[in-house]
């Protein structure tokens, strides 16, 4: 059974009851990413809070990720130069980056998603994967990252701020669930601006997505009505590459004797009725005894 872990005591009367509320707010949660607990202290503002390096190693309990937490008790002072007093979030996407030095690494913690609200989430993760990310000043669309963000700004970009990365796309539809990978391709491929923009874009996506899928109408797989349209007569090339929605919204026009089933057998939409019992034929009589 693992140890809670103890918040340090031996800090200072008032510094004391501040650094505990600082812990209390920020640390990471069971369970939480380390990706997405970073996003978490950008959102809560965490790029404000300032504190003096020896404030901060007092406050190595706040990760819960083992390599984290490593890192943030060996991080040294700042050096020559730099701020005496960084922020909670530099001080924290240093350590992480450190602990997870490779874009690839950082990109690899970011779990599949099913919504599009969970995937504007992982994106923003996939952000802050590109802002903390050590080893390099060059990343895939020659974007000066790395740590060199964090010297050079003070941690004051968050993931909204980075550049949307071919290594971003790729990761961001790989973890997409496969029936909104088509709908999605067209949109983040074209995307050549920064993650909040994207994100935001995303966001009308899935408003239109929503006003697509009536509320307690099931959705159908996209195999089906891919199937359904090509069978009903519709061309091959007006169903290819196809968003969903379309094919939906086409699929429903369709006689409902054309809607077939699914290859497992089972309804295409889950809402049909139950079928009703079969009437026994007019002249129908029990078997005869022999």
């Amino acid at each position: 059974v693992a140890k809670a872990l103890i918040l340090p005591t031996e800090i200072g009367d008032k510094q004391d009851r501040e650094l505990q509320e600082i812990v209390k707010s920020f640390r990471q949660k069971p369970g939480e990413g380390v990706l997405s607990w970073l996003v978490r202290v950008w959102d809560n503002a965490g790029n404000t809070v300032l504190l003096l390096y020896y404030e901060l190693r007092q406050l190595g309990v706040m990760a819960q990720d083992a390599q984290v937490r490593a890192e943030m008790s060996t991080l040294g002072p700042p050096a020559e130069g730099q701020p005496e007093s960084p922020s909670l979030y530099r001080w924290l996407a240093e350590a992480v980056g450190a602990a997870y030095p490779s874009v690839g690494e950082l990109e690899a913690l970011v779990s599949p998603w099913k919504t599009i609200s969970e995937g504007i989430q992982a994106l923003r993760q996939l952000g802050m994967a590109w802002a903390v990310s050590t080893g390099g000043t060059e990343g895939p669309d020659d974007m000066l990252l790395g740590m060199a963000w964090a010297v050079s700004t003070g941690g004051t970009e968050g993931p909204d701020d980075m550049l949307v990365s071919k290594s971003t796309k790729a990761a961001f539809i790989r973890t997409a669930p496969d029936e909104l990978k088509p709908s999605l391709l067209a949109v983040v491929m074209a995307a050549d601006g920064r993650v909040g923009d994207l994100a935001a874009t995303l966001m009308q996506l899935g408003t239109a997505l929503a006003g697509a899928w009536p509320k307690g109408e099931i959705r159908v797989p996209r195999r089906v009505l891919w199937s359904d349209l090509l069978q009903a007569g519709v061309p091959r090339e007006d169903i290819d590459r196809q968003p969903t929605v379309d094919l939906y919204k086409r699929w429903m026009q369709l006689p409902a004797a054309k809607r077939s089933m699914g290859p497992e057998g089972e309804k295409s939409v889950e809402q049909s009725k139950p079928a009703e019992p079969s009437a026994p034929p007019a002249d129908w009589q029990l078997p005869r005894s022999y």
